[in-house]
């Protein structure tokens, strides 16, 4: 029987990016200088040339394009060639560009290390690198450094170790690393000579020629699908509580913010919705940050660790954009993109409404922007036709509901995270919104053993759990009572349009807030653009990531003109 794989290493350039030489080589073309003296060059007087000085950071790059250009002007001169002016080393490091398509990131292989780590397989990249200190230059290469070092379990800079493939130590450091037997490991390489020094310590190895094909024998070998035909940018593994920055911020005298955050550049401000927390984004937290944006997700007020009052009156509409914008005001951000999911939706289109000097650009996901109706407030208007809303109606009355979801906090969970494939085969009940009051219960008809959601995993369940143990579903619910306060509030400018860039984002099968809902949006939202996300229900977020992630960054760059990865 075959041993089980529990880590898989790969090389960065040539595996996980296209091979640097080939740059190199089309440099050294273009100046007229045979590829194979520059080969050659690369591995003259190993291990003590410029060369390799520089992967184990005894030189920085700087330092070795001196070094370098007389190690070159050397073998010329004893080879009797003519070495043209044009070839430098500093010419030759300028053709990186890991932007660019001939030698940029492969995505296929950041899908496969994402799809490793989701099966319980480790990953690490052996990397031979260089400290880059170029003044114009070396922001690039740490930015791709950065991001890249998110997919991975753990990164090995030879640069950093001081060693560099294909010396043995620095596999066994991997390993130590990792804490996994090499008999358990795989490698994937582009050069030979690093595989053939993997491959005495027992790691099996796959040379990288051709990406697909070797993906295929990484398949073969790990037992793991990681080829697909999605066209969708590949996302990060999700962010969690435990490797990410925490921060709070008081935004008024009985206030307290809790928040996430990750990245640099424009700010992306994230508000989830009911029941939900900050934790609702972790699969679009790093993906943002790794495009290039700075990006803060809120629990908001009644949610998690930010501060839940008691009194109904401190959730209304007005108070929960205001908690915004004081937390902009705090953190020095004048300007944020503000995208918000169900309830979260609500908060984003009203900050757009009435902030718009702070306000970028608005996103809503599945909560449209409801223009309202000055004859008659909604809650006479919801008494009257309730439909799909008729649990609003049970939410009104304190006490009720959230003594029936506080019971079980994990089952409450689970019976409202269902993915729309969990609803539609359900054996254990199906969430209704309709006839709640008439049932008795939100959560009438479930069983009592529920099965968790395809897109939830047992630490993601525990973590919910716990944050709405902290103060139950009071501050939640309490939202909802305050539909009339928020009607009046928007009164005064119930004329008015949201005239920054929008985009809203509807999912298919949405059992509540239907995509119909939003047709006519237009009209007061004159600048909307659209992403529906097909056969996909409520919780699109977290049940189709990267298809929701792939086209919101693409809004959001052609919004702020942002792009990194």
């Amino acid at each position: 029987m075959s041993r089980r794989i529990k880590a898989v290493f790969f090389d960065i350039g040539g595996v996980v990016i296209e091979p640097p030489q080939n740059s190199f080589k089309k440099f050294v073309n273009s100046v007229g200088v045979s590829s194979k003296f520059l080969m050659e060059l690369f591995v003259q007087g190993s291990p003590t040339n410029a060369f390799c000085k520089l992967e184990k950071g005894e030189l920085t790059l700087s330092e070795f394009f001196s070094e370098f250009d007389s190690e070159a002007r050397k073998k010329a001169l004893d080879e009797n060639l003519d070495l043209p002016k044009g070839f430098t080393a500093e010419g030759l490091f300028a053709t990186l560009d890991f932007k660019h398509e001939n030698s940029g990131v492969r995505y296929n292989m950041l899908t496969a290390l994402t799809k490793l780590r989701k099966n319980g397989i480790n990953t690490c990249a052996i990397t031979n690198n260089w400290v880059d200190d170029r003044p114009d230059k070396k922001g690039e290469t740490a930015m791709i450094m950065t991001y890249l070092r998110v997919f991975f379990d753990h990164v090995v800079e030879s640069a950093r170790l001081g060693v560099r493939k294909p010396d043995k130590i620095i596999f066994d450091y991997a390993c130590s690393k990792l804490n996994v037997d090499p008999k358990d490991t795989v490698f994937l390489d582009d050069l030979g000579v690093n595989l053939k020094a993997a491959k005495t310590l027992g790691i099996q190895c796959i040379k990288v020629t051709d990406p697909i094909e070797s993906l295929k024998e990484l398949e073969r070998v790990t037992g793991v699908k990681l080829i697909d035909n999605s066209t969708f940018t590949p996302s990060p593994p999700p962010s969690l509580p435990s490797n990410i920055v925490h921060s709070y911020v008081k935004v008024s005298s009985n206030i307290r913010l809790h928040f996430v955050e990750a990245g640099v550049g424009p700010v992306v401000i994230l508000l989830h919705g009911f029941p939900d927390t900050w934790y609702g984004y972790r699969h679009q937290i790093p993906a943002l940050a790794c495009a290039g944006f700075r990006v803060l997700a809120i629990d908001q007020r009644g949610y998690g660790e930010s501060s839940s009052p008691s009194e109904i009156s401190e959730y209304s509409q007005e108070k929960l954009c205001a908690d915004i914008i004081s937390l902009m005001d705090t953190l020095i951000i004048p300007e944020a993109v503000v995208v918000g999911h169900d309830w979260g939706a609500s908060v984003a289109w009203n900050i757009a409404l009435m902030y718009p000097d702070r306000v970028k650009a608005v996103c809503g996901i599945c909560n449209p922007f409801f223009p309202i109706n000055p004859e008659r407030d909604p809650l006479v208007s919801l008494q009257k036709k309730p439909g799909v809303f008729d649990y609003m109606l049970y939410f009104q009355t304190p006490g009720v509901a959230e003594t029936e979801l506080n019971e079980s906090i994990e089952k409450s969970i689970l019976c409202i995270l269902r993915g729309y494939k969990e609803s539609k085969q359900a054996s254990d009940g199906s969430l209704s919104s309709h006839n709640v009051r008439e049932r008795g219960g939100i959560l009438k008809g479930f069983s009592g053993s529920m099965q968790k959601s395809s897109f939830l995993t047992d630490k993601d369940v525990e973590y919910y759990s716990d944050q709405f143990k902290r103060n139950g579903f009071e501050g939640p619910l309490n939202w909802y009572r305050n539909l009339v306060e928020n009607w009046k509030w928007r009164l005064p400018v119930m004329n008015r349009k949201i005239v920054v860039p929008a985009l809203m984002v509807t999912a298919e099968n949405d059992p509540v807030l239907r995509p119909e809902f939003s047709y006519g949006m237009e009209k007061r939202v004159p600048n909307l653009q659209r992403l529906h996300i097909e056969d996909c229900g409520h919780w699109v977020l977290q049940e189709k990531p990267e298809e929701f992630n792939d086209g919101f960054i693409k809004w959001l760059k052609s919004v702020c003109g942002k792009s990194n990865l």
